[in-house]
């Protein structure tokens, strides 16, 4: 259970999980080797920032933004997923590689397209312990994005310019859920006729941040823009308990990120920490050999006022 946003040079996500799995900030420098299972190893690429659990020193993304400023998030697609076999001719890249695969080799959302034209995703699992995720992607610079979905019938590239993503069911049949009264907000003033479904399902979410997306205030203050992009997101965070797993397991959002392409920044909150931090993909070393991996606060903090 995951959304995800594009505004304007903002592109961030909710991850939404009855667990956390360890995640870290990961800074993957330019000199960092990516060894890919059909493509052999990359060691001369553009650097990345991003949400990663770490096994074996490789980082596995969830969402992650490059040097260029071009931005990824992986989100769950169950059971609409379907990869596929090496094809001959073709670049074969696992599910859980496609992240650093077009962030090490694409600067923009044009060069991602022409990338993917060559590319199959693969079922191969990441090993034994982590089988394949069966997940969608949201690709997004400063100027559009797009979303991509592999499903029994292939690849399937869809220009979103309303920028948000959720889950299943396929992004075509998201934008179908629009409403009417929706559309008509997003042009005219909000009354009380307009409703926003109250339930935390995907196309209940999809609707809620669309929503919100459109009528917050915008603002040109630097911060102010981070500010009102965690508020955006804020209207689908979910409180631990209110949507459960099939095991009913309590879910909750682990974390929500804000990745600014302009400034080179990642922005992100944890459940159990709402203040706003930041890393800086700049201030690091970007040609190392080497990860770089900062914790993610997982403590409340309070300022007592007397």
């Amino acid at each position: 259970m995951c959304t995800a946003i594009k505004d304007a040079h903002l592109f961030g996500r909710t991850l939404d999980l009855a667990e956390s799995y360890g995640e870290q900030i990961v800074i993957s420098p330019r000199r960092y080797p990516f060894c890919y299972t059909h493509e052999g190893q990359d060691a001369d690429h553009y650097a990345m920032i991003g949400t990663a659990h770490v096994s074996d020193k490789i980082p596995l993304y969830y969402d992650a933004m490059n040097e260029k400023g071009l931005c990824i998030s992986a989100l769950r697609f169950y059971p609409l997923a379907c990869y596929h076999a090496k094809q001959e001719g073709k670049h074969a890249v696992a599910s859980f590689e496609l992240i650093p695969w077009l962030l090490c080799n694409c600067a923009d959302t044009e060069e991602a397209k022409r990338l993917l034209e060559d590319t199959v995703i693969t079922p191969d699992s990441f090993s034994a312990s982590l089988p394949f995720a069966p997940l969608h992607w949201m690709v997004a610079d400063g100027r559009g994005a797009f979303v991509i979905e592999s499903t029994v019938d292939g690849m399937k590239i869809y220009d979103n310019s309303i920028g948000v993503l959720t889950n299943a069911p396929a992004f075509p049949e998201q934008i179908h859920t629009i409403s009417a009264d929706i559309l008509l907000a997003r042009r005219t003033a909000y009354t009380d006729t307009v409703t926003i479904p109250g339930t935390l399902s995907s196309c209940a979410r999809f609707q809620r941040v669309l929503d919100a997306k459109s009528k917050t205030e915008p603002t040109v203050d630097s911060d102010g823009a981070i500010s009102r992009f965690f508020h955006i997101l804020g209207t689908v965070n979910q409180p631990n308990g209110v949507w459960r797993t099939e095991e009913m397991r309590p879910m909750r959002t682990v974390y929500t990120s804000c990745m600014d392409t302009a400034r080179q920044i990642y922005f992100f909150t944890t459940y159990t920490c709402r203040q706003i931090r930041g890393v800086r993909l700049k201030n690091a070393h970007l040609d190392m050999d080497s990860l770089t991996a900062f914790q993610m606060a997982r403590e409340e903090q309070f300022h007592y006022c007397n």
